[in-house]
């Protein structure tokens, strides 16, 4: 055998291993960085808790997270494109009620389905609280209630627009509390309605602890009620909906970490383990806490889904009802 027939032979065995190396690292999950899509505009809940996990997913499993804010249709645009995506684990979701309950109730033809086409991991809970105008007489969730049905239609209150959930939460407290009549004013995003409501141009409003908890410490808004069934760290002397009589008025926004539907056991495996590292961290946590974000560190699919799945059956009456619509 020559040199030259050596030298091939050589090289084809270099080729043969390097191919192999490659086989063994396309295999390797994750071998390139990560795309975490989050529905929404820079700066609010669901995006400072999407940065945090995706900081925290980063360290751990050794490649970059990029951050794409994918905003539209109430966070439709980012979960549809995130459905439709390659399920390889190379593309994730940071979802929220809107993008996995309300907002495809809202179609009457969704892109997407928002539990089938996903695999789901709920990471996290805001509450809503029940807020007013301080200038109104009334200082108790019982006392509002008494007001509002002894005034029908005197009094309006705030959303971020319509559809959303503090517009669809305010639906699901006046029928819950004796089919109360008060006027929906929407608005284009959380700010201008809350805005609204500390100048008086409406009563009333519901909306997350984070939003408004600036405007109750400073007096500027009285709050009424948290929607939860136990009460909330951040403001532990305000009672909860469940105390106040009004057990089925539990509203939250609800954030996961959702991959497209089919991806890979292994891949799933990685995420889900990953998330619950993340969501367990002392620090984070109480991070979180401070944000009113209560974290969930199960990271458990099956319940995820079962979750969901209920949400819609809740909200899809409240929805009918309301007449809101998202075309």
């Amino acid at each position: 055998m020559d040199r030259r027939t050596l030298l091939i032979g050589a090289s084809a065995l270099a080729g043969s291993g390097t191919a192999a190396f490659a086989v063994l690292s396309q295999d390797r999950y994750p071998s390139r960085p990560i795309k975490l899509v989050i529905p929404f505009p820079p700066g609010g809940p669901t995006d400072m808790l999407g940065r945090r996990y995706g900081e925290k997913l980063s360290a751990i499993l050794g490649q970059p997270v990029v951050i794409d804010n994918k905003a539209g249709a109430g966070g439709i645009l980012g979960a549809d494109l995130v459905a439709k995506s390659r399920p390889d684990g190379y593309t994730l979701l940071l979802g929220s009620s809107s993008t996995q309950v309300t907002g495809p109730l809202l179609m009457p033809n969704p892109p997407y389905h928002p539990v089938k086409d996903f695999t789901l991991f709920i990471i996290g809970f805001v509450p809503m609280v029940i807020s007013c105008n301080p200038g109104l007489p009334a200082s108790t969730l019982p006392e509002f209630v008494a007001l509002l049905r002894a005034n029908p239609d005197r009094y309006r209150y705030a959303s971020s627009g319509m559809g959303s959930i503090g517009h669809l939460g305010s639906e699901l407290f006046k029928l819950k509390a004796g089919r109360l009549v008060s006027l929906h004013v929407p608005y284009k995003g959380n700010n201008p309605a809350v805005q609204a409501a500390l100048s008086g141009e409406v009563d009333w409003l519901f909306d997350t602890v984070g939003t408004t908890y600036g405007h109750y410490k400073a007096g500027k808004l009285r709050y009424l009620a948290v929607c939860t069934e136990k009460r909330s760290a951040v403001v532990p002397e305000l009672p909860t909906t469940v105390e106040c009589g009004l057990p089925d008025v539990l509203v939250s926004t609800v954030n996961p970490v959702a991959l497209p539907a089919g991806a890979p056991a292994d891949v799933v495996s990685t995420i889900a383990e990953a998330t619950r590292r993340i969501m367990a961290d002392d620090t984070l946590q109480a991070d979180l806490r401070a944000l009113s974000i209560e974290p969930v560190a199960d990271a458990d699919p099956v319940k995820s889904a079962a979750y969901f799945s209920a949400e819609m059956e809740r909200w899809a009456p409240i929805i009918k009802a309301s007449g809101a619509k998202m075309e």
